[in-house]
């Protein structure tokens, strides 16, 4: 940027609205000068020999109506947005009519000192007005058109990417206002399907009204970006508006949302790829209000993963007395404790954040956290979830301790402790498993069946989802990742069918959940229709700018779609009941579900055999014990 642009541009808001209010109120006074006074003298055929007489005698024509017209300017918000938006309708709306404001107040006033109402120079004194104004008009847009030139020099990159801006409010033109200082970006169109709006400029920029004229310019600018510019836009219209643009194969990027705006969490110009939350079908749920917590103390196992980490944030809305974070992983404990932290700070709660290395397997220190801390509700996520990685023999034995004897040991513990409610976080892998993980899960299912059924002190429950977006694991940022790097984008079968939910919602409908638990209920959310994993990639190559290649075809300058095949334990279609049919609650998003279960008498030998196998190291039996208590599962 130039020196004066820099200079300009460095001064607060209250400084440049009074800049550029002078600069008007000089150049009405010379339009004045020139074509006000001296002008209408000379029509007139006054002495013209004293014009300083003439100009001073005068003055007040040009105090009035400078007045009106400033005041006009400034009352209607025309200082607010200074040069920015200049192009706008309502501001050449405003300058039109704040001119002949100027021009014909003035007329009036010199009409009604010479009182020549009734004389051959009133039409002439209306058409000075006219002119009057029209100088005024011109004037003030190159002045505009000057400091534009200052403000925003930048000589677009032959390379710049061409973008579209999706809306024309108020968010829409403050971000065409940053792109403009944006060397890289070239703001080619702004798109508004209202008919107000048709053929006119902002900032020099065409609006676009037809899906069919955007069409015509991803034709002619192949890496044509669109930029969505409303931030309040209600999600079915999000989706509907992103489901036509994917038709048109072109990049669709994002301004922050509304609350994100407002929250300072982010600004307008934090450009971000698209949501996948406004990609897939289903509703969205706002959190419903959890239980009152604020003299309660929280466990939360494996704090710091997707959801367990989710769930405190949550948790965290309600301002309860403790949440104790417990996890494994020395980095993941860390970076929740220092988010829960600035949760705390930020918001002004009471809260006590109690971070704390530990393993579900390790029954005494659970005992000793439980006596120290007095828990008063337990939300267990803590779990090796990966399918290929548990199905690795080499780690069948450490993931059935931890996910079969820790959810032991931990519910055994909350028992003993008289913790009120205990949730475990299961999956719809749990449901006729076809592997290892999804085994080991539908497990501990069990065995929270069994121990709640032998107890009154403790209500157990569990919840089951199907998959979560952009969890640890997940297949969308690993379809992003291949995307951003030119592909291929692999998927193990092109019909394999997966549930989706984001975490936020899984979280909130898992904490209502807990919630309404009596004890022993197996919780089933309800995500919505199942979706094609592939379609779900072609979908994401679509939205970024690109066309898709299937296996096989001739490879050009498309994404490829690669088909690799079904990973070990990996199923076509997920479920997320075993038998019968699910029970209606209170919320329409949560069921139940009356599932078998082993009782506690019986259930202790198999898991004396299940720890036994377990330290010995012994595969086969683990996977013998498995198949004989978990129905559906095959090995």
């Amino acid at each position: 940027m130039n020196l004066i642009g820099t200079k300009l541009n460095s001064l607060n808001r209250r400084l440049k609205t009074i800049l550029v209010l002078l600069n008007d109120l000089f150049l009405a006074f010379t339009c004045w000068l020139v074509f006000g006074p001296p002008m209408a003298t000379i029509i007139s055929g006054q002495n013209t020999n004293n014009l300083i007489e003439v100009l001073s005698s005068q003055i007040y024509s040009f105090i009035f109506p400078a007045f009106l017209f400033l005041f006009y300017f400034y009352f209607f918000g025309y200082y607010r947005s200074l040069i920015r938006f200049f192009d706008s309708r309502d501001s050449i709306f405003l300058c039109v009519s704040g001119s002949l404001l100027f021009g014909f107040s003035w007329a009036a006033i010199y009409i009604l000192q010479f009182d020549i109402i009734k004389t051959n120079f009133l039409s002439i004194i209306l058409l000075q007005g006219l002119l009057l104004s029209a100088v005024l008009y011109a004037f003030i847009n190159i002045s505009r058109d000057v400091a534009k030139f200052f403000l925003y020099p930048y000589e677009k990159d032959k390379n710049a990417t061409p973008v579209v801006i999706f809306g024309s409010g108020q968010s829409a033109k403050s971000l065409i206002n940053t792109l403009q200082n944006d060397s890289t970006k070239h703001v080619v169109a702004i798109f508004d399907d209202s008919s107000v709006f048709k053929n006119l400029l902002i900032n020099n920029i065409p609006i676009i009204s037809s899906f069919k004229k955007l069409v015509q310019l991803k034709s002619k600018h192949k890496n044509l970006q669109v930029f969505l510019a409303i931030p309040n836009m209600k999600t079915e219209q999000r989706r509907k508006i992103i489901s036509d643009l994917e038709t048109i194969k072109v990049a669709v990027r994002t301004v922050p949302s509304l609350t994100e705006l407002i929250s300072d969490q982010k600004k307008l110009s934090d450009i971000q790829e698209l949501s996948i939350d406004d990609i897939l079908p289903g509703a969205r749920i706002s959190n419903a209000g959890i239980l009152e917590a604020s003299s309660k103390t929280f466990f939360i196992s494996g704090a710091g993963g997707s959801i367990g980490a989710e769930i405190t944030r949550q948790l965290l809305l309600a301002n309860p007395k403790k949440i104790i974070l417990y996890e494994f992983s020395e980095f993941n404990l860390f970076q929740i404790e220092r988010e829960c932290l600035a949760i705390v700070d930020s918001k002004d709660l009471d809260t006590l954040i109690i971070p704390i290395l530990g393993d579900i397997r390790d029954i005494n220190n659970l005992n000793n956290v439980f006596i120290r801390f007095q828990v008063d509700h337990i939300y267990h996520a803590a779990a090796y979830k990966h399918v290929p990685l548990v199905e690795d023999e080499n780690n069948l034995a450490i993931a059935a301790e931890n996910n079969i004897l820790g959810t032991y040991n931990l519910a055994k513990v909350a028992v003993n402790n008289n913790v009120k409610s205990f949730v475990m976080i299961s999956t719809d892998k749990a449901v006729r498993p076809t592997n290892i993980m999804g085994a080991t899960k539908r497990f501990a299912e069990i065995i929270i069946q069994s121990i709640n059924s032998s107890t009154d002190a403790t209500r157990l429950s569990m919840v089951r989802f199907g998959n979560v977006i952009n969890s640890s694991g997940s297949v969308i940022p690993l379809f992003l990742d291949q995307i951003s790097q030119g592909g291929p984008v692999t998927v193990t079968d092109k019909n394999v069918m997966r549930y989706f939910m984001t975490i936020p919602e899984a979280s909130s409908l898992v904490l209502q959940a807990g919630e309404m638990s009596t004890g022993g209920e197996v919780f089933i959310l309800d995500m919505g229709e199942q979706i094609k994993i592939y379609d779900l990639a072609k979908k994401l190559i679509h939205l970024s700018g690109r066309n898709y290649v299937e296996d096989g075809e001739q490879f050009d300058d498309g994404i490829q779609i690669l088909e690799v095949g079904l990973r070990p334990g990996e199923k076509m279609f997920e479920e997320l009941l075993i038998s019968g049919s699910e029970i209606k609650t209170d919320n329409p998003k949560i069921f139940k579900a009356n599932e078998s279960y082993i009782q506690l008498d019986r259930l202790q030998p198999i898991l004396e055999q299940m720890k036994e196998s377990i330290i010995n190291y012994d595969n086969a039996k683990i996977l013998s014990i498995l198949t004989k208590n978990v129905e559906g599962f095959k090995r």
